[in-house]
Formats: structure tokens, sequence, C-alpha cells
């Protein structure tokens, strides 16, 4: 019982902050960072930098997570950077009069510090949302008991932060209240991630490495061509998904209650993806949930509803890709959650072309073949999985 307690409690605090995290970056690099750019090509570079540091940066920091130890530490020095970045926004740009405007005056303008400043804010605030989301994944992780459906809670809060956080930007800009709000709310987040650790240290694996779950490593043996087919698999559906994203560029989602309706589609969707993953079987699951996004993306751009439906689907594969992942990669969660959100972060490095006009913009056209092919790798991988830690259990 107080396991289960344990648990619940691990995916509640995570899931919640996870919510606040993605919705004070994206305020952060919305609405300071753009205004403290010099031209669109200045903004291109920090939000580029900014990518590369809170999603890229996630492997070596989950790497050095799972060799420390004290997950909930980390995540409260990521909110801690966060309210940072914001305390660093805030000196750089002094609001317009009125308090709310579209811009910001720039106190170091054309100063070698002005020209730095964003790229400074970016960096800091990437690191933050890095060893956030690892410092939390690697306590979920190890609290799920290779089990998806807490990590399908934990993650599916953060798209709706981004919604929110991209929607309160563009309403009101950079503000004195809102550099305010940001390290304050940053600040007690980090507060109850710390006693958080606390509170679980006596009951938690996930605090310190040496309490961690501990397995046969011996058992895993050297890397073999069914582990490495079954990693290459998964990583393949992750980046996949994420290319997919970044051509989902459907006309109708401007519209207010469809663009909500479709953020929630992708919420819902990683949220029950591990919840129906556990229980009818992630192949299972995986395969239908794929196909089934493939068939309805084919009639997105004209049918919104279709497109709703067929994003919730794709997203509830979510979930059991980084739960296959850290089960194969046994007592390294934070390494697992680092190699996925790497291949977040390649997969929207064509969008990243497109914006500094070294590629054409592309078209939803392709994302039923995409889906596909996120079956067949997921399929692969899921199935070499299985067969690895089958002679793995055999072997112990």
């Amino acid at each position: 019982m107080k396991e289960r307690l344990t648990a619940r409690k691990t995916v509640e605090i995570s899931a919640t902050i996870h919510f606040l995290v993605d919705l004070a970056c994206i305020f952060l690099v919305t609405a300071f960072l753009i205004p403290l750019c010099g031209d669109r090509m200045d903004w291109v570079w920090v939000v580029m930098i900014y990518n590369m540091f809170a999603f890229a940066f996630q492997l070596p920091i989950g790497a050095l997570g799972d060799r420390l130890g004290a997950s909930w530490n980390l995540a409260a020095m990521g909110c801690v950077l966060i309210a940072a970045a914001y305390g660093t926004a805030w000196i750089g740009a002094v609001p317009l009069a009125g308090g709310t405007g579209t811009g910001g005056e720039l106190l170091f303008s054309g100063s070698p510090v002005g020209a730095a400043l964003p790229i400074l804010i970016a960096l800091i605030a990437g690191v933050g949302n890095s060893c956030f989301h690892v410092g939390c994944g690697i306590a979920v992780l190890r609290r799920s008991q290779g089990r998806a459906a807490m990590p399908g809670v934990y993650v599916s809060t953060g798209a709706f932060g981004v919604y929110l956080g991209s929607i309160l930007a563009s309403r009101l800009g950079p503000f004195a209240l809102g550099a305010a709000a940001g390290i304050l709310v940053m600040l007690i987040c980090a507060i109850c991630l710390a006693r958080a650790g606390r509170t679980f240290a006596g009951s938690e694996g996930e605090n310190t490495k040496e309490e961690s779950p501990q397995r046969n490593r011996s058992a895993a043996g050297p890397l073999s061509a069914l582990m490495l087919i079954a990693v290459s698999g998964l990583l393949l559906t992750v980046l996949l998904r994420s290319y997919a994203g970044t051509i989902m560029s459907f006309s109708w989602r401007s519209a207010p209650l469809l663009g909500l309706s479709f953020t929630l589609g992708i919420v819902l969707g990683k949220m029950l993806g591990g919840v129906i993953g556990d229980r009818v079987g992630w192949m299972k699951t995986a395969l239908a949930s794929l196909l089934g996004a493939a068939v309805l993306f084919a009639v997105a751009m004209e049918h919104p509803a279709a497109g709703i439906i067929a994003v919730f689907l794709f997203n509830m594969t979510m979930p059991i890709t980084l739960t296959a992942l850290a089960d194969l990669m046994e007592e390294l969660p934070g390494t697992a959650f680092g190699m996925t959100t790497l291949m977040l972060f390649l997969g929207t490095v064509p969008s990243l072309l497109v914006a500094v006009g070294s590629m054409e913009k592309g078209s939803p056209g392709p994302l039923p073949v995409v889906v596909v092919l996120s079956a067949v790798f997921i399929a692969l991988g899921l199935w070499a999985g299985r067969k690895v830690i089958s002679a793995r259990d055999r072997r112990e």
C-alpha cells in the first residue's frame, strides 16, 4: 500500500510541475527572447540553442543523473535555473510604458552584452529544462516498475503547458509581473521537489544511486544484435514522431477551439497510451493506434475531427517507447530518457533548416507514410526488446 501511495505521489508531483515548467519555458522564450533578438535570424539561432540544451542535453545530464542519483534534487536545480533565466531576462528587457506591450526596450541595446543576452538566457533555461525533465523522469521510471502508465501521465502534461504558455505570451508579451511570476513559481516548484526528495528518501529507490532497484547487470552481457535492433527501432520511432509533429501544419488549427482540441488530443494520447498499453499489450496498442492514425491523417486536412483523433492515436505510443527503452537499459533510466529526447531534437532539425531558409517547408501530405514507418520500427523494436528481456530473465 505504501509503495502504491509513493508511486502515485511521485507521478502527481512530477506531472503537475512538468506542466508549470513547460509553460514557464515557452512563455520565457516566446515573450522575452523574441523582443531581445535583433532580427529573425537571431531569433532562429536562439531558439535552436534553447532546443539543443532543452532536449539534446538531456542525454549527458541523464547519464550523470544515473551515476550520481538524487533525482529530485536534480529536478529542483532545473527549476532554480529557469528562475535564474527569468531574472536575467527581467534585467535585460525593460517593459514599455503600459506594462503589457508587444515589445521591450533593451537595457543593453547595441552593446556586446545585449547581443549575447538572448543566447545566455536560452542556454540557462535550456539546461534548467533538461535538469527538471531528467530528474523527474528518473524518479517516475524507477517507480513505474516496467509499466507505461506512470511515464505516460508524467510526459502528457507538458504539451498543455507549451500550448498555454504560447497563448499567454502572444497575449501579454514581456512585462515585469510576468518575469516575477516566473521566478516565484519556479522557486516554489524547486522547494516542492526538494521536499519530495527528502520525504521519499527512505521509501523510494530513485533518490540515490546506491538505493536504486538493482538487477543483474552482468546478465545483459555485451550489446547483442537483438539489443541493437530493439534500441534502434524504438529510437527511430521517436525520431519519426518528432518529425511528424513539425509537419502537422493543418490550417484549421488556427481556430482557438480546434487548436485546443488538437492539444488535448496530444495530452490524452500520451496519458492513456500507457494505461491502455499495460492492459491490452504494448504491441497491440502500438500497431492499432499507429495504423488507425495513418488512415485518419490521410483525410485530416479537410476533416478536423479526423486530425484530432489521429493525433490522439499517434501519441499513444510515446509512453510505450520510453518505458520499453528504459526497461532495456535496466538501471539507466536517465540515459534512456535522454536518448529519447535527443531523437526529439533531431526530429525538429528539418523545421529549423526551414526557418533559416535551407529547406522548403514540409506539408502534412507524407504523414500517413511516416506513421506507417513508425509502426514498422516500433513493432521491430518491441519484438526484439521482448526477446532480449526474455533471454535476460532466463540467465538470471
